[in-house]
């Protein structure tokens, strides 16, 4: 996909919405700690976070004494970073995933969370992701699973559940690829990413059932710390099984040579 077409200035408002169900806010709350937790297993080095957003997990390496960079093609996400960073020190960096502005083995770690499926081309990501890492270095992906047990699912009940708007998302099925998105992710395409560069170390999956038909109502409607036990439950079942999970998260080492 020419880079023409993908959206190289998106704002906060074009993915922050309110009133998230509980089963979406867990999803969005988990992705961020696994994303800080799996960086955090190595000593502090230097981590970039590509498709950074509003670097929220930047700022919580920083302040573990990372020296972090966040790299966006959008200048508003980057001047977001910018005014919520606090006392964190991240490096701010205006560039695409396809062409990184780093050093050959520069960087301990090069993370992307969530957002691979908004490039126009994911293995020239991998190809620069390879470049600038680390031999022993680690890079770390996390992308929206759309053949997870919730999109299966979700296919198979969607006839009833539009007909009994058993749903919030019935005219948006969970399981339907966002427009914005530019290929479909899910545990076949995550096996693919490393290609000749980099070797697949470990992969676990994070959440379950994330935006099934009435998951989320009934979760709201229950008492908080049942319905937290219940979604801690899920991503413990979710962590093992990365293709039943709503995302999965995959650690990759540079091949020698």
């Amino acid at each position: 996909m020419a880079l023409e077409h993908i959206d190289t200035d998106y704002k906060l408002e074009h993915f922050m919405a309110d009133g998230l169900l509980p089963d979406l806010a867990f999803l969005y709350r988990r992705i961020s700690d696994a994303t800080v937790a799996t960086v955090a297993e190595a000593p502090p080095g230097s981590a970039v976070d590509v498709g950074s957003g509003a670097s929220r997990e930047l700022a919580r390496l920083a302040q573990m004494g990372w020296q972090t960079y966040a790299v966006d093609p959008s200048a508003h996400m980057l001047g977001v970073s910018r005014l919520l960073q606090g006392e964190a020190t991240i490096q701010l960096v205006r560039a695409i995933g396809e062409r990184l502005p780093f050093a050959d083995e520069s960087l301990d770690v090069v993370a992307c969370q969530a957002a691979l499926d908004h490039f126009a081309d994911r293995f020239a990501f991998m190809e620069e992701a390879a470049r600038v890492v680390k031999p022993q270095g680690r890079v770390i992906v996390s992308l929206n699973n759309f053949e997870g047990l919730s999109c299966k699912l979700g296919r198979l009940l969607h006839p009833l559940a539009r007909a009994s708007r058993l749903h919030h998302c019935a005219d948006w099925p969970c399981w339907q690829i966002p427009p914005d998105h530019t290929f479909k992710g899910d545990w076949q395409v995550v096996q693919e990413l490393g290609q000749s560069r980099l070797k697949l170390e470990r992969a676990y999956g994070v959440s379950l059932l994330c935006m099934f038909y009435g998951w989320g109502h009934l979760l709201h409607r229950l008492p908080d710390g049942l319905a937290q036990r219940l979604l801690r439950l899920a991503d413990r079942i979710a962590y093992g099984r990365p293709a039943w999970s709503d995302v999965i998260v995959s650690i990759w080492r540079p091949i020698a040579g």
